[in-house]
């Protein structure tokens, strides 16, 4: 048994712990999250009436931001909901090798 794995088991709950607080903290705050894996260098072009490019205009401005970052927002937050998991962390079965969500089956690490 090595001194890593010992440390990893009897630091778990704390390490846990934190990372529950800094993701409740962060609901709490209603930020956006902006996850930038490189350069925007492309672009994807929608086709809209000019009725629902207003509609996304009137939303986006509600929350804030410009309707680009409303539309990335909304596509990267469904991202997650298909290819990552989001239930609550009571439902993850934790082991110091892998995490796995037991209402999904994703595999988490």
């Amino acid at each position: 048994m090595s001194s890593e794995y010992i440390k990893q088991v009897h630091f778990k709950d704390e390490i846990e712990a934190s990372e529950v607080d800094e993701a409740v903290a962060a609901v709490l705050q209603d930020e956006v999250e902006e996850v930038v894996e490189g350069p925007r260098d492309k672009q994807v072009l929608i086709r809209v009436s000019e009725l629902q490019r207003d509609k996304w205009a009137k939303a986006a401005e509600a929350d804030n931001l410009s309707v680009s970052e409303w539309l990335r927002s909304m596509a990267d937050h469904r991202h997650r909901e298909i290819f990552e998991c989001l239930h609550p962390i009571e439902h993850r079965r934790s082991y110091p090798w892998s995490e796995h969500c037991m209402l999904c089956g994703a595999r988490l690490r």
